[in-house]
């Protein structure tokens, strides 16, 4: 970078959904980041900006509007020039322009980080730019929303716990998240699920290491239900499946072929299961979803019929996005076949919307404020995790500012797993 950026954070994207929830989460933070609001409206983005809740006058002067529009690969290079760090919550990014924004991240040699659950457009970014990342010494960090921060720092603060145990050279035969969720569905999210559907892969549970600069042993097998010891329920399969498995195994990847100590192990395999009441439950849930992909996947109809129902831009109230909460127990196995790490990530707030606003914009503050103390793979750059940029600091960050409730506890002896780092 030729200038020093003009502000820590620029949020591409404040009049939608999601981002006007990082647009209020970033103007109230308490470290008052120099902060921009950018898009292809300047009015809707001054009426975002006006309508924010309970911000002084002086820090609402402070927040300037840029002009932007993935369109314009002039005004995305003029974007990406005065940020520290682009937040992108623009989506769905296949359709408007995710990948030339992270591009101009690139070129500047500034962080980005977006929302995407969109496999097709993640395997893009990361086979693409993550040479020339390293080279600007640019930090990408797609799917920094609840796809995938959570499961993604689930694992890694399991599997460090075994190291905790067993030391730095032991091996993780595989974690098992389960997660227990209340939240609601957006437009935009159905809209990006539909969108996925033209590259049937990005639906399937299949292709594993698809993000992972390393090719690993897990081959993922169909399922119906998960036994879940860490709730002592079962677990069901979601259409989050596919994108989370990539996701962690693409940290495995990074940390494997980087061999630095908190590795994860050669054979390592991810598991996860959303709780359901029921075995009987689990099934219907799985089997649900299970239909719902194939419908995404082979009748252009049904796509189109959720995209009316659901429009793009909407979502529920404040009043019932206050109501949701996510707990995620994530159990991660020593291939000493005995040894056992469970870690608890605990958040209160609709987990897909008004938290993962927080959880992306803690990611971007990350990059923007802590960059020093992030971890080597984040000081050499390139396309990058939650977990690989420094799990400590996002952390760390997340329950200092974010209400985030994050632990983990030894369980190699414990009988009852369900009953351990529950208050």
């Amino acid at each position: 970078m030729s200038a020093a950026p003009q502000y820590d954070v620029v949020l591409y994207g404040a009049t939608g959904f999601t981002g006007s929830l990082a647009a209020q989460y970033l103007a109230a933070h308490p470290q008052a980041p120099k902060l921009a609001f950018a898009g292809r409206n300047l009015e809707k983005l001054r009426s975002v900006r006006d309508k924010l809740v309970d911000i002084p006058k002086q820090r609402l002067d402070s927040i300037d509007l840029v002009e932007a529009s993935a369109n314009d690969k002039a005004s995305l290079q003029r974007l990406a020039s005065c940020a520290k760090c682009i937040i992108n919550t623009v989506g769905p990014y296949a359709l408007l322009g995710g990948f030339d924004v992270a591009q101009a991240a690139v070129e500047a040699g500034v962080g980005y980080v977006d929302l995407t659950g969109e496999s097709d457009v993640y395997a893009r970014i990361a086979n693409e730019l993550h040479g020339f990342a390293k080279q600007t010494r640019a930090v990408i960090v797609p799917s920094s929303g609840f796809d995938c921060l959570p499961f993604d720092l689930g694992t890694y603060f399991a599997t460090q716990q075994v190291k905790k145990v067993l030391g730095p050279n032991a091996d993780i035969d595989n974690v098992v998240v389960g997660y227990l969720v209340k939240g609601s569905v957006s437009g935009g999210t159905l809209a990006s699920a539909v969108n996925m559907a033209r590259t049937p892969e990005a639906l399937k549970y299949s292709k594993p290491y698809w993000f992972s600069p390393v090719q690993g042993t897990q081959t993922p097998k169909s399922y119906k239900t998960r036994y879940l010891p860490q709730f002592k329920k079962y677990g069901a399969y979601t259409l989050f499946t596919p994108h989370n498995t990539r996701v962690v195994n693409r940290t495995w990847g990074l940390l494997e072929d980087a061999r630095t100590a908190n590795r994860y192990g050669a054979t390592f395999r991810y598991l996860e299961g959303f709780v359901s009441p029921s075995k009987f439950a689990a099934i219907v849930t799985s089997t649900v979803m299970q239909i719902l992909a194939w419908l995404l996947i082979h009748v252009s109809l049904f796509g189109k019929l959720l995209k009316k129902l659901v429009p793009q831009g909407t979502g529920a109230s404040m009043e019932k996005q206050l109501k949701g909460f996510a707990t995620l127990r994530t159990i991660a196995h020593a291939r000493d076949g005995k040894t056992k790490g469970l870690a608890t990530f605990r958040v209160k707030g609709d987990p897909g919307y008004l938290k993962t606003a927080a959880f992306i914009s803690e990611t971007a503050l990350a990059i923007a404020l802590d960059k020093e103390r992030l971890s080597p793979l984040a000081q050499q750059g390139g396309v990058l995790t939650p977990a690989a940029i420094g799990a400590e600091v996002v952390a760390e960050r997340l329950v200092q500012y974010a209400g985030v409730s994050i632990e983990s506890a030894d369980v190699t002896h414990e009988a009852d797993m369900s009953k351990t780092l529950t208050q």
